[in-house]
């Protein structure tokens, strides 16, 4: 039986990622078949890799497979007369499968993730029943059933929103693309380019981390698994060189959580963000390129900094790669790229660059890493690279789903506005206030939910409060963006700190305050570009070159304030007085520039 299951994953895995492949070439179904097909698959493959698990066919886990492989096939066929029904069930019969839809969902999601998410989709739909019973601001008028089940299951507002096409059209390509690429050979040419670029440098081992994280990270989209992918690799390595273990976990987990906003993918949320902004990714991808770069450039020198004081020695001649060696397995990735960014930069649709970008991977699959010819581990490749990228779409399609239904509740309920006119009597309008409780709320609901979620449930209620406040909607969406990233790493509960700090055997909170001291640039560089969208590449080029000397100068003083090395360790003073020039640095004067800069350049020479 356990065969059995084995072959019913590989197939659904086969059958998923060729959908993908085909999808954004040929286009040929309608928006409500194709994420009707999408959550077909997401059930076959959660609730069948469940009795996989358990090695039987369990009949609790078999039901809920064919539930919910058969709704969504009735979606399917039903699609042009459920359009036409304007969201008015015709019956008790389509109210039941409604309700039963997003409980498998619902539960779907629970099997992959922690139970945050689901638990909160839950609330919100009793809120959605029984709301009418709040008094004051926060009720709405009464929702029967029929009602509820109509909007939430019978429109493209409700389950079938934009999050689910998102996760249809565009998300799942990336995913395989990413699987195809790490398995045929890319995931070895990071690492090996990681080690050359940076292995012999103080902190080289550390570095290593930096660089290899951030190439992967704009690929994978999640944290948590570039933790657990790069981790596996980098962690043991800095260990093997005396480095603490708090401090390996740290690195992993700071430059790990940067992945996310790295382009040119940046993960799944960036593609969320550039259809609700109504922006062509490349755009976002290009505005958010100098942001990215000043994160790891606060990782990186924070490193450097703390190896410094700390007499952490980089990797010998004889531990690094090959040149040769790593120019040959960098041409796995590389070539994979430019050819993404060809096709992109060429004007065609993100999904589109993704299917000929899949293609010349899977080309690599029948190359070894001296590029010969072999096509017998090609095929153990591309199965490995299928199981993975199904697994992981799955998961994100089930996350879709579900943060699907609170935005349909929100929508439907009208507490989004509700939310929002609320901020902005506690801010009364001011900016900076509404920033600080913007980006509060955003880390808030990061907690233990993955990034495209949290960013997703924060920017219905606090993107309309800085659109009202002049906010254009890319940047608003941007703020919220990176600060639902940095809840990965911000306790109490930040998912890429615990899995790093598991990996590395340290304690979890010491990590986090490191990773924070690490990372600490991207919690002031969202503020930076609402308030100079130069940084963003928005303006002439004196603006931005202004903003990127501020910015450098801020992050170099700030790390070097906080990890007490300025030319040699620092007492609590000169510290503080680095901390000081840094904070200078930020503001929009060159005079306090100017006077922030002074500490550090009697530093450098006395």
């Amino acid at each position: 039986m356990t065969k059995v299951l084995q072959v019913g994953i590989l197939l659904g895995s086969f059958l998923f990622a060729l959908f993908h492949l085909l999808l954004p070439v040929y286009a040929f179904l309608p928006a409500l078949q194709a994420r009707a097909v999408h959550l077909l698959f997401m059930f076959w493959l959660i609730f069948g890799g469940g009795m996989l698990k358990k090695g039987k066919v369990v009949f609790g886990d078999l039901l809920l497979f064919l539930a919910g492989v058969g709704i969504s096939f009735y979606v399917f066929l039903s699609a042009e007369g459920i359009v036409e029904q304007y969201g008015v069930p015709t019956g008790w019969g389509q109210t039941v499968l409604a309700f039963l839809f997003l409980f498998l969902v619902i539960e779907a999601t629970r099997r992959e993730i922690q139970p945050a998410l689901p638990i909160l989709a839950f609330l919100f739909l009793l809120y959605a029943l029984f709301g009418h019973w709040i008094p004051g601001t926060f009720g709405h008028p009464r929702y029967d059933l029929h009602t509820l089940a109509g909007q939430l299951f019978l429109t493209t507002g409700g389950i079938w929103g934009l999050l689910v096409g998102v996760s249809t059209d565009v998300i799942a390509i990336f995913v395989f693309f990413g699987a195809f690429m790490f398995a045929s050979g890319g995931g070895a040419g990071f690492m090996r380019l990681s080690i050359r670029l940076a292995g012999k440098y103080s902190g080289g081992p550390a570095k290593v981390a930096t660089v290899a994280s951030a190439l992967f990270g704009s690929i994978s989209g999640s944290a948590s698994a570039n933790v657990a992918t790069t981790g596996a690799f980098t962690i043991p390595m800095m260990k093997r060189l005396k480095y603490s273990p708090e401090v390996a976990a740290a690195v992993e987990a700071a430059a790990s959580t940067g992945g996310q906003i790295m382009p040119p993918i940046m993960g799944a949320g960036a593609f969320v963000l550039a259809e609700l902004t109504e922006t062509p990714y490349l755009q976002v991808a290009i505005r958010s390129l100098l942001p990215a770069l000043f994160y790891f450039l606060s990782v990186g020198v924070g490193i450097h900094f703390y190896a410094k004081r700390k007499g952490y020695v980089g990797l010998s001649a004889k531990e690094l790669p090959p040149l040769g060696e790593t120019v040959r397995s960098s041409v796995f990735f590389l070539i994979p790229f430019g050819v993404l960014l060809a096709w992109m930069t060429a004007g065609y649709t993100p999904q589109y660059a993704a299917f000929w970008a899949s293609l010349v991977t899977l080309v690599f699959a029948f190359f070894t890493e001296d590029l010969r010819w072999s096509h017998r581990e090609a095929w153990q490749q591309i199965r490995k690279a299928v199981l993975d990228g199904a697994k992981q779409a799955a998961v994100i399609a089930s996350i879709s789903a579900c943060a699907q239904i609170i935005i349909a509740v929100i929508a439907l309920t009208g507490l989004g506005v509700k939310i929002s006119s609320f901020i902005v009597s506690v801010s009364q309008g001011k900016l900076f206030l509404s920033l600080i409780l913007i980006a509060l709320t955003s880390i808030v609901l990061g907690m233990q939910v993955p990034t495209t979620a949290a960013y997703i449930m924060a920017v219905v209620i606090g993107g309309p409060v800085l659109v009202n406040l002049g906010i254009p909607p890319l940047v608003a969406h941007l703020f919220v963006f990176y600060f639902a990233i940095l809840s990965a790493i911000t306790p109490p509960i930040c998912g890429a700190v615990f899995i790093a700090a598991g990996m590395a055997g340290s304690d979890w909170f010491k990590t986090a305050l490191l990773s924070m001291r690490l990372s600490f640039a991207a919690f002031f560089i969202p503020f930076i570009f609402v308030y100079d969208q130069a940084l963003l590449l928005r303006g002439g080029m004196i603006e931005i070159l202004t903003v990127v000397v501020r910015t450098g100068a801020a992050t170099v003083f700030l790390s070097a304030g906080l990890m007490k090395y300025w030319r040699k360790e620092l007492g609590v003073l000169r510290s503080g007085l680095l901390l000081v020039a840094g904070a200078l640095q930020l503001v929009p004067s060159i005079y306090a520039n100017l006077l922030g800069a002074v500490p550090p350049v009697l530093f450098l020479f006395f």
